[in-house]
């Protein structure tokens, strides 16, 4: 019997070993850390959770981005109590951590039947903007009538597939010509019709041109960010605080994280040179922003245009704020306290918040009466259900240009909150405008030249 009870808790510690995220790169999270899965970092939870300033920000670390770095201490608590029960039912070392996956593996390997000699397939892999005029397929169509279940995918068939160098997506790559920062895409970049049923939250492929993605050198999502010229990007500095430029690459044309399905590729740069704000504040976030210098420019196309820069902060400026419409994006995590990020980039309307009526509410909250709000920092949001939350940390807040309904510039980055998507308690953003000199400063350094709206 006591030989039995030995081998039930040995087979516990096998499995709390293999949950604490054996074969996951722990290296990416801190020496009192452990790389698990968000599951199970969640359910071993003993902080009753942070309270206070929340930088948007989500460490992860495994090969997918359903893995974080969690506090090794709370883990063993957990498993060292469950360890004691050992006779009873032990749920919670019995996590289901999936190791090995990496993005895109959840998507089959082989594509989906939609008919008879039909596949969904990649749009831009299907030959379908051809006139047949010899005959074929008049009974079978080369296009099939049922629904494909993933976005980006259509109905077409086998003999119609074409290789990636035959796409007939290449021409609007040949034949773009840019108009200048800030004009977005706004019925995507999809020239047929395009009937899959998105969130409404959901931005259209291509729809902003600007948004950016950096990743970690290991090609785990890191932050957002938003291209201001060829060759420069800007994103938050506490994001970014810890790497450098061999540990970090910039992914432009970035729509989907997990699939290679859009009609454009996503282009990758190497970083050459990260510029900080001398006066950022680790702790309190003043001055959050970081410009990141691509070793090369980015060669432009519809997918991937920059977004123009405000000027420096006046009441004209502030008011165009204001009256403008305002987007967030970013791959962030819809849900408050969740640390799973979004496939797809993710896009909501944000009304700007002034800086005497934002720091009243936040002075409300668990920051209190003595708080008070920076200059380099702007609000926006304070509704329900919409907000920038953990993972969009970098990523832009931008406005439509005055008489303009497709045009914007960018009025701030994504920096911390209190709580997230609550009525009436705004997030904080780095304000753009504001640091406008300071970004002036460095560009003259690089004898690079911002383009004016």
């Amino acid at each position: 019997m006591m030989m039995a009870f030995r081998l039930h808790v040995l087979a516990i510690i096998w499995s709390i070993n293999l949950s604490y995220g054996q074969n996951l790169d722990s290296s990416l999270c801190r020496s009192d850390e452990v790389c698990v899965t968000v599951q199970r970092c969640n359910e071993t939870d003993d902080s009753g959770r942070f309270k206070g300033i929340q930088p948007r920000i989500a460490r992860f670390c495994g090969p997918n981005m359903n893995h974080i770095c969690c506090e090794r201490e709370q883990l063993e608590n957990w498993d060292a109590d469950a360890a004691s029960r050992a006779g009873k039912p032990t749920s919670g070392i019995m996590t289901k951590s999936i190791v090995g996956q990496s993005i895109g593996d959840d998507e089959e390997l082989k594509n989906e039947s939609c008919g008879p000699n039909m596949e969904c397939v990649p749009r831009r892999l299907c030959q379908d903007n051809i006139i047949i005029d010899d005959g074929r397929h008049i009974i079978n169509p080369r296009i099939g009538t049922s629904g494909c279940s993933k976005s980006l995918h259509r109905c077409c068939r086998i003999d119609e597939k074409v290789n990636e160098d035959e796409s007939p997506y290449i021409a609007k790559i040949t034949n773009f010509k840019y108009r200048g920062c800030g004009w977005s895409n706004p019925m995507g970049l999809i020239p047929d019709k395009d009937t899959y049923e998105y969130e409404s939250d959901v931005s259209l492929f291509g729809e902003f041109p600007w948004m950016m993605a950096i990743f970690t050198g290991r090609n785990e999502y890191l932050c957002g960010a938003t291209l201001v010229h060829p060759q420069l990007v800007i994103t938050s500095a506490h994001n970014i605080k810890n790497q450098t430029v061999d540990t970090m690459v910039a992914r432009a044309g970035e729509w989907d994280l997990n699939s290679l399905d859009e009609p454009h590729k996503h282009v990758v740069a190497r970083i050459r040179k990260i510029i900080t704000h001398e006066e950022f504040d680790p702790d309190r976030y003043y001055n959050d922003i970081a410009l990141l210098v691509l070793e090369e420019p980015m060669k432009l196309a519809p997918h991937i245009q920059p977004l123009c820069l405000p000027q420096q902060e006046s009441p004209k400026v502030k008011a165009e704020f204001k009256t403008g419409v305002c987007y967030a994006t970013g791959w962030g995590s819809k849900k408050p306290n969740s640390d799973k990020l979004e496939r797809v980039l993710k896009r909501i309307d944000l009304p700007v918040v002034g800086k005497a009526e934002c720091q009243g509410m936040l002075r409300i909250t668990v920051l209190g009466l003595n708080f008070r709000l920076r200059p380099s920092f702007i609000c926006a949001g304070g509704q329900r259900g919409k907000d920038t939350c953990k993972g969009d940390g970098g990523s832009p807040l931008f406005c439509s240009l005055p008489g303009h309904t497709d045009r914007f510039q960018l009025a701030g980055i994504v920096s911390w909150g209190v709580q997230c998507a609550e009525e009436d308690v705004p997030a904080v953003y780095v304000n753009v405008a504001y640091l406008r000199n300071w970004i002036d400063d460095n560009v003259k350094a690089l004898n690079l030249t911002l383009e004016k709206p």
